[in-house]
């Protein structure tokens, strides 16, 4: 007696039906892409990105040495006034920090806080809710070795587009005019 096998046609039409499914798929995105032209058409003009930070010279800042080396905060506070910024003080801190540092500012200091952080990469940015005065205080820790150099800080500025304002004022960024 002859050996009669039935074919199943299931897998084949979930096998087509897959397909049909992929190239449909395929073709819908080709036929519905962006051409670029919703943008050139647009009668609103994006905001700029560009934001501006204070000048050096007008952020004034304590620091303070939140380790156990000898002498860290008189040395950095010296290789930040070379970098044109002003020192109000350099002592120890009450507290031993275990990252590079902490950045603390009042509310209305946040663009020199900012400017500051290029100068000191990996510092954490604290906002305190009472400042005393306007003066930036940065405590350093266990993980800081130096200062950025100028041309690190002018990439890293020039890479997230930023400037420093020629008044030494933050500029405001411009609002979508549409």
């Amino acid at each position: 007696m002859a050996d009669v096998r039935k074919r199943r046609p299931l897998p084949a039409l979930i096998c087509l039906l897959a397909l049909t499914l992929l190239t449909t798929l395929v073709w819908w995105r080709v036929l519905h892409r962006d051409d670029g032209k919703a943008q050139a058409n647009s009668t609103c003009t994006p905001p700029s990105t560009q934001t501006s930070l204070p000048r050096p010279t007008t952020v004034t800042i304590s620091v303070l040495n939140a380790t156990k080396r000898t002498g860290l905060a008189k040395t950095t506070a010296g290789v930040l006034a070379k970098r044109g910024f002003k020192i109000s003080g350099y002592s120890n801190d009450t507290v031993t920090l275990a990252g590079v540092a902490e950045i603390r500012y009042g509310t209305d200091q946040s663009a020199a806080a900012s400017l500051l952080a290029y100068y000191l990469p990996g510092a954490k940015l604290v906002v305190l809710t009472a400042p005393k005065d306007s003066t930036v205080i940065v405590s350093l820790g266990g993980k800081f070795k130096t200062v950025a150099s100028t041309t690190a800080v002018k990439t890293a500025m020039t890479a997230a587009h930023v400037t420093v304002a020629p008044s030494g004022r933050p500029t405001p960024s411009p609002s979508p005019s549409c």
